[in-house]
């Protein structure tokens, strides 16, 4: 029997997950990380923090799961997708990692328009954001020189964890396309844009399609992780592509919701289709010759530890009996929460708005409404956000048959009926949990000649277990306040940026 990795470097935590040759889940370990916020609005990590993390992960996961090394045939990568780490000559982080949440590069995104207007995003297929790699690469361009004359290379944060595995400076197309420098279409580093920016392609890894080899477990890597020296490590993806496998989004017609940090709401294209109004990314799919079609908020699950621990004021170590807890209040509250909106804007927003001055709200509040409407109030809250991109697909003509539900929100049935009704579709469940790790696994096992591809492996792996329907009454009574919904934010717009901009003097 043969076993395969797959590493997912997310935005808290690493998870780790052990998968044998039939798809089987043998173990997973997860090891958590901090966020550090040094000034207001940014958001930055430590390279060396994941990579301990990952390191403790594996070498639990190897010895619980009581597996020889040397069956493990091959591992795959995922992780959080724009975040920026820059390397010296000796290979060794400069500063702390920018990642995806930051929104310090607020002026140079509006320098990137200047400069390349709407080409910017014809050539990437992505909107422009603070938190990507581009503008973060120019902040630090203007106001950190030193550090910018030093970069060596530049990585996204799981081709750190590659490196250190394998010696190796490698990325895959799919996360090379978050960063804003690579052309979509071709697959490979836009010239164009390196040289408006003044970027090196030297200082970028070389670039391998998902199930390809990128590496070999090095002599340090397997003393510091207990895998198997020139063990396969396979390029993998980004969480949200690696994610997409897990849920066997591999053909068109069959969407995803997933609802961990964030929240996007997917699909696979078997063309790119480039929609600058709507704000969707035109990702690379690990297919090759297929793209994912997505739409991204930056406030999904995070909206709930928002809630526990300033709100509730609850140690978020309580959380899995918390929302157990307060989905079951919200439950017995009826849909729309009696005239209860919640705008999820807690850190700005991307899909559809592309604003980081965007702010959350609750609308409607009044005295009968208790702690049960708040709490649905913010799932009803989070799927509308993820409508927004599906009504941008349907103006793409892109319509979905069924929708497969994941992350730790989504996973709740309350959370997947609300989907069913808001969305007007079947959700889903499969079989399989901490789908951007199973991924990872599913490509190593596909790289290694286990199946003929991604959709054999996902055929044979994985299994719808649990349906929700939507209701018709549900359905209309949510169309309508999704009208409402949708209308708040060019009504408040002004009012969050005249907020965020005193917010900003007062501190």
């Amino acid at each position: 029997m043969a076993y395969f990795l797959g590493i997912d470097l997310g935005t808290s935590s690493v998870k780790v997950i052990l998968i044998d040759e039939n798809g089987k889940v043998i173990g997973k370990s997860s090891e958590n990380y901090p966020l550090h916020s040094p000034c207001p609005g940014w958001v930055e990590q430590n390279p060396e923090d994941w990579w301990n993390a990952t390191k403790k992960a594996l070498k639990k996961l190897i010895l619980n799961s009581k597996v020889e090394s040397s069956k493990i045939r091959g591992v795959g990568l995922s992780g959080q997708t724009h975040s920026t780490v820059v390397l010296d000559k000796n290979f060794s982080p400069l500063r702390e990692a920018i990642i995806w949440m930051d929104q310090r590069s607020y002026s140079q995104v509006y320098s990137l328009k200047e400069k390349f207007g709407d080409n910017l995003y014809k050539i990437t297929g992505l909107p422009l954001a603070t938190g990507f790699m581009a503008p973060s690469l120019l902040w630090l361009k203007e106001n950190e020189p030193k550090t910018w004359k030093r970069i060596y290379k530049i990585l996204l944060p799981k081709d750190y964890i590659r490196l250190k595995l394998t010696g190796e400076i490698a990325g895959d197309i799919s996360d090379a396309c978050g960063t804003l420098l690579l052309d979509t279409t071709k697959r490979k580093w836009s010239k164009e844009i390196l040289e408006k920016l003044g970027i090196s392609e030297n200082q970028l890894p070389s670039l391998y399609e998902s199930c390809e080899i990128s590496g070999y477990v090095s002599k340090e890597g397997a003393e510091e992780t207990a895998l198997g020296g020139g063990t396969p490590v396979f390029a993998g993806g980004a969480d949200q592509v690696m994610g997409a496998v897990g849920n066997g989004i591999v053909e068109e017609g069959i969407g995803s919701s997933i609802l961990g940090t964030g929240g996007q709401f997917l699909t696979c294209i078997n063309s790119p289709k480039i929609y600058p109004q709507g704000g969707l990314h035109t990702i690379p799919h690990a297919l090759k010759g297929k793209w994912i079609l997505m739409g991204a908020i930056l406030s999904g699950g995070i909206c709930f530890d928002w809630f526990f621990r300033k709100i509730l004021k609850k140690e978020i170590s309580s959380s899995p009996d918390l929302y157990e807890a307060l989905f079951k209040e919200a439950s017995h509250i009826p849909p729309c929460s009696e005239g209860l909106l919640f705008l999820p804007y807690l850190k700005g927003e991307r899909t559809p708005h592309l604003d980081p001055r965007a702010r959350g709200a609750f609308i409607g509040l009044s005295l009968s409404h208790s702690r049960g409407h708040l709490t649905r109030a913010i799932i009803e809250g989070i799927v509308y956000a993820l409508r927004d991109t599906k009504e941008r697909f349907e103006e793409l003509g892109i319509n979905l048959s069924y929708i497969v539900s994941s992350g730790k929100v989504g996973e709740s049935y309350l959370c997947r009926k609300i989907q069913a009704d808001i969305f007007n579709l079947l959700v889903v469940t499969l079989n399989v949990k901490e789908q951007s790790a199973y991924g990872a696994a599913l490509v190593a096992s596909v790289g290694s000649g286990v199946f003929s591809g991604l959709k054999e492996a996902c055929q044979r792996c994985l299994r719808i277990i649990e349906r929700v329907e939507p209701s018709f009454a549900n359905v209309e009574i949510y169309d309508q306040y999704y009208e409402i919904y949708r209308s708040l934010y060019p009504r408040l717009k002004d009012a969050f940026h005249s907020l965020s901009q005193a917010g900003s003097r007062n501190f």
